[in-house]
């Protein structure tokens, strides 16, 4: 079986709807001067360039144009900010971050401190990740960041990490091409939030993965304008340990997502219909 390849998936209607949710939780546990330990199992590239045709047209194409109306959110800033002189409708120049890069970018526009791994089997994501490193001089970023991709079976290393690691967010995005893939996201999840990590499970809507119990953000792409193609919408789970932190990132992503909600459905609904 080959490696799952992004490419032609980058900035789908599930890319918006995740990286949305993960930049959210984020910014809220990213304080200026603060830090922060990240895990991701199943990275991909750092940077996706979007070309037509592809599946980002029914996702961040649709929400292209309208990126000026909802800068106070992490995810469309850094966009907006990486593609500055961009035109607003052309196809084949958009420049689109991974997860994983989205974080690392969000931690060095508020001055916090990361550590970060993450993982990827696909030799091809393993030389993308080196040639971003060594792009990267900047003494300030290598004092303050740190992301350290590792080749590897995600699952199995976020898992070490777990043990020899004081708790942070993890994020679990498996590319769901081996039947097994959600009973080991199921385990790491449960783990993780054993030792006190705050976990996001990403997954789509139809596939139905997730155990009961967990607070989870559904999105129905039709609901805001966008169009995922065979699948009808998109959830992330969460799971994190009782307290004053969790408390106040639920109401962080409950109020940001009826937010980014009730904007999507005003801005794409009500200009389809123009």
């Amino acid at each position: 079986m080959g490696y799952y390849d992004h490419r032609v998936h980058a900035g789908n209607a599930g890319d918006v709807w995740k990286h949305f949710l993960l930049l959210e939780a984020a910014n809220c546990l990213l304080d200026p001067d603060s830090s922060l330990i990240y895990a991701e199992s199943h990275v991909g590239r750092p940077y996706y360039a979007l070309r037509a045709p592809g599946d980002w047209e029914g996702g961040i194409g649709r929400i292209w144009s309208l990126l000026p109306s909802l800068l106070n959110f992490s995810y469309f800033r850094i966009l907006s900010e990486l593609n500055q002189g961009v035109q607003k409708r052309d196809p084949g120049s958009l420049f689109y971050p991974g997860s994983a890069q989205l974080i690392f970018e969000l931690a060095q526009r508020k001055g916090a401190a990361l550590r970060a791994d993450v993982w990827d089997l696909d030799s091809a994501v393993e030389k993308s990740w080196q040639e971003i490193s060594s792009q990267d001089k900047s003494p300030q970023s290598a004092l303050r960041s740190r992301l350290t991709f590792h080749q590897g079976d995600g699952f199995l290393g976020a898992l070490s990490r777990l043990a020899g690691s004081p708790a942070g967010l993890l994020f679990i995005d498996p590319p769901y091409i081996k039947p097994d893939d959600a009973w080991f996201a199921g385990n790491l999840l449960q783990k993780a939030k054993d030792r006190g990590w705050i976990v996001l499970w990403w997954y789509m809507m139809d596939m139905k993965t997730v155990p009961d119990g967990l607070e989870t953000f559904e999105l129905h792409f039709s609901d805001v304008g966008l169009d995922g193609g065979r699948w009808k919408g998109a959830v992330m789970a969460y799971a994190g340990p009782d307290g004053v932190q969790s408390d106040r990132l639920l109401d962080h992503l409950h109020r940001q997502t009826e937010d980014f909600m009730a904007k999507c459905r005003c801005l794409i609904i009500g200009m389809d219909k123009v």
